[in-house]
């Protein structure tokens, strides 16, 4: 079969509207197929940028594809299924700035282009400490965003709107610190620092959909199907939303809603945040620790067992939703909806990934239901302190092999310390580096989890979970 191409599908021109700071899958299936549906709604006419963040990158990878690529979606939406698929065609230019630093800056230069969009991880907003005046390209982010806006600045064209997705609280004002932080340390002027502020609006953000990426065991049979090869298929749940933490005005840029899509414009974040991170992550962490104790390998497995499901649905129910402040009505609607994402069986979401640096996503997600539980008065949360538990064993060898941890050097190495203290639990709960606090000042949290700790380890986890659920 003859390689996607421009050949195959068509393109139009369309002048770059958006700078997107990230080629991943996310983005690709996120922010650019939204770009896609408001051109194909004829409410927007733009394209795309795409800037590769780090030194090792996939844009000559679209390249070779004309930057073209095909977005799969599949799974239930509102109780229907969906299975549908997109040639993605708004991507007009690709930049590795590690190999072209003039093109990269050339970008503040295009009048047309007026919305930047970020996705470089979380650790991509902190400035690198190893980029100073002297370093061409910066490594980080936020140094590369600096060069981008002086020259805006020096080219007299207005400022942008900011959007970055970034998954970490508030992370407008964090990318808007860390640019003028650099400005400051590049000594790239006041006037800078000044326009930066008055004429350019980052906004906060939130984003939700389940980008699972490469579906490399059916790519060769889809490609098939649709008669081409691409090597960039990115598949992704039906399911998406954007909030975006600005006026009504911010849609004037980008007119996300009247193209049908799930995007709102809020003046507190908030909320929104809570409801996702804690109805969706949170339960996700969750599996990751005790679903893979049991030996259970995606969240669709999980979801399928009876003692799984109803365990992780009383979770969401009697400890996550109560802390939740949006109306129960709307607060119920978006967790039976996440209960039909979790459920989607055309989307395999592997533990194992979940699982990825789990300490720092259990303090993010899960550790803030536990003190809002507390500080209401409804005690400790049990399902979500068993959680706690489980990644306790799991990070002190205990897994029985089916559930190996997978976090940073350092963070290993205080779990290593603390399994060698003879107070395991104490040691571990007491390390703030780890958690952002120290946890046996929880009253009752540290016998809890010992207890839980050594029933799992007598009992195995599912006659815990069963007698939860």
């Amino acid at each position: 079969m003859e390689r996607l191409s421009k050949k195959l599908a068509d393109a139009p021109s369309r002048p770059t509207r958006i700078i997107q700071f990230g080629e991943g899958n996310f983005l690709r299936a996120f922010l650019d197929w939204q770009v896609q549906k408001m051109n194909e709604a004829d409410v927007f006419d733009g394209g795309v940028a795409v800037v590769q963040p780090l030194a090792q990158g996939r844009v000559a990878d679209l390249e070779q594809q004309d930057r073209l690529y095909t977005v799969l979606l599949e799974g239930l939406q509102a109780g229907q299924p969906i299975n549908s698929h997109d040639i993605v065609t708004v991507v007009n230019q690709t930049v590795n700035p590690y190999s072209d630093w003039d093109a990269y800056l050339a970008l503040a230069d295009n009048p047309d282009t007026c919305v930047i969009v970020s996705n470089t991880t979380e650790a991509g907003i902190a400035i690198d400490p190893a980029d100073d005046a002297t370093t061409v390209p910066p490594r980080g982010f936020p140094a590369k965003l600096a060069y981008l806006l002086r020259r805006r600045f020096e080219a007299g064209l207005p400022g942008f709107l900011i959007l970055p997705c970034e998954l970490i609280d508030d992370n407008g004002p964090a990318l808007k610190q860390a640019v003028l932080q650099c400005v400051r340390d590049f000594h790239m002027g006041d006037g800078l620092a000044r326009w930066i502020e008055s004429d350019n609006r980052f906004c906060s953000t939130l984003v939700d959909r389940i980008v699972t990426g490469f579906p490399a065991d059916r790519a060769d049979a889809l490609c098939q199907d649709w008669g081409y090869q691409d090597t960039m298929i990115v598949k992704a749940e039906p399911y998406l939303l954007w909030a975006i933490e600005g006026p009504e005005s911010v849609f004037e840029w980008l007119p996300l809603p009247q193209a049908g899509l799930n995007a709102i414009a809020t003046s507190d974040l908030r909320p929104y945040h809570d409801r996702k991170v804690y109805l969706l992550n949170a339960p996700h962490t969750t599996m990751a620790q005790l679903a893979r104790l049991a030996g259970l390998t995606t969240v669709g497995e999980t979801m399928a067992d009876p003692d799984f499901r109803a365990f992780i649905q009383a979770q969401m129910r009697d400890e996550i939703a109560p802390t939740i402040a949006l109306p129960a009505t709307e607060v119920w609607s978006f967790a039976a909806e996440v209960v039909e994402r979790f459920e989607n069986p055309s989307i395999s979401h592997s533990l194992d990934a979940i699982a990825l640096n789990s300490a720092a996503k259990f303090a993010a997600r899960v550790l803030p239901v536990i003190e809002a539980d507390l500080s209401a008065g409804r005690g400790l949360p049990r399902r979500s302190c068993l959680a706690l538990a489980g990644l306790l064993a799991i990070y002190g060898g205990d897994g029985g092999g089916r559930a190996a941890p997978a976090d940073m050097p350092d963070v290993m190495a205080a779990f290593g310390r603390a399994k060698q203290s003879g107070d395991y639990v104490r040691t571990v709960l007491s390390d703030a580096a780890l958690w952002g606090e120290d946890l046996t000042a929880l009253p009752g949290l540290a016998k809890l989890v010992a207890d839980d700790l050594a029933a799992i380890k007598a009992e195995g986890v599912r006659s815990l979970v069963k007698s939860l659920a």
